[in-house]
């Protein structure tokens, strides 16, 4: 299943873990700066921060959030359920190229890196991998873009949360 990409205007602002938990819930992706704030602001509001918390940087930075903010968000959409592989306290982190080579046909995850996050969705072949961020869908076609100097391909894997959806009401 091919994901909504994230729109050209918002590709600039930093809000990659908070896109790769919409990617995960299902939810539909803010098409605008304004419904961008409006998301933030609901954000926000989960997680119990003061007005003032992201006010200076809402939206240009507010991408990195950590795990157990990651979590809290999943548990508010409520699309999905979520179930933590790995953590960075964890020895022996893979990169993430060892470790998109590991994953399992059919399943969906949610993947941070130091400074980033993507949501990547596995086919019904291990090899039939999309990485989810604002830059688009990466798959294996564009190894290039993962392969950069410093890039992401060689980045150690932080932590690692397995997506499970829940059956849809009214579906058999």
């Amino acid at each position: 299943m091919v994901r909504a990409r994230c729109p050209l205007s918002l590709r600039k602002y930093g809000f990659c873990g908070v896109l790769a938990v919409l990617y995960a819930a299902r939810l539909k992706l803010p098409s605008s700066v304004a419904k961008l704030e409006t998301l933030l602001d609901e954000v926000k509001r989960v997680f119990w921060l003061g007005k003032g918390k992201w006010t200076r940087s809402t939206p240009k930075n507010t991408g990195g959030i950590s795990l157990p903010d990651t979590l809290c968000l999943l548990d508010h959409f409520q699309g999905c359920e979520a179930e933590v592989l790995r953590t960075k306290r964890d020895a022996h982190p893979p990169t993430l190229r060892q470790w998109v080579k590991s994953v399992s046909a059919g399943t969906c995850y949610i993947v941070h890196l130091r400074a980033h996050a993507f949501f990547v969705e596995v086919g019904a072949a291990k090899g039939k991998w999309r990485l989810y961020d604002q830059d688009g869908a990466h798959t294996r076609a564009n190894a290039a873009f993962l392969e950069r100097v410093g890039s992401y391909w060689r980045q150690h894997v932080r932590a690692v949360i397995k997506i499970t959806y829940l059956p849809r009401e009214g579906a058999p």
